[in-house]
């Protein structure tokens, strides 16, 4: 089960944090999970956020019909960029999902976005030894009064969405490949 954690150390995005910016950071185990635990990290990106989660694609649809009129790019715009082929071949600059790529590591990936009221980034960090986890990690910069109020309401669904993403990726298995214990 995630909860809400650290920002390791080793991770990427703390050269982007700057004070005033938003961040929180949550994690889950990956015992038992070896296929995340040395899975390429475009694949885990892939994994998590391509997760399956119906009542989250009904909370984006939502936001993309509020978006339209605000002038913020929707997930369809962002997700027309994406390159076809495999996520394996994917660099910065491509997307996985409708999230851009911007640092591609052996154990992190770091994806966001940059829009008129906020710029985001998502690190995916994964840890190995004894007690390996995965640690999803997002920073916000708000720009104006309405990153602000967007940051605001969006928050509730946003913590919801990532305990939720993190445990459903762990507790299901990769396209394509087979984990013992772990049904197809």
């Amino acid at each position: 089960m995630s909860k809400s954690d650290e920002l390791p150390e080793e991770s990427l995005l703390h050269a982007y944090v700057a004070s005033g910016d938003y961040l929180d950071v949550f994690s889950v185990s990956l015992e038992g999970r070896t296929d995340l635990q040395t899975a390429d990290m475009r694949v885990v990106a892939d994994h998590m956020l391509n997760a399956d989660i119906g009542w989250m694609k009904s909370l984006l649809a939502m936001r993309d019909k509020m978006a339209v009129p605000l002038g913020m790019k929707t997930t369809a715009d962002l997700a027309r960029d994406q390159r076809a082929g495999p996520v394996t071949e994917r660099h910065a600059g491509d997307r996985i999902g409708f999230f851009k790529v911007y640092d591609i590591r052996e154990d992190e990936i770091v994806l966001g976005e940059n829009d008129w009221h906020q710029d985001f980034r998502l690190s995916i960090f994964r840890t190995s030894g004894d007690r390996p986890r995965i640690f999803a990690a997002t920073c916000c910069k708000r720009h104006n009064a309405f990153g602000y109020l967007y940051l605001a309401l969006i928050l509730p669904f946003h913590r919801k969405i990532v305990t939720t993403v993190l445990d459903t990726a762990v507790g299901s298995p990769v396209r394509g490949v087979q984990v013992p214990g772990l049904a197809p």
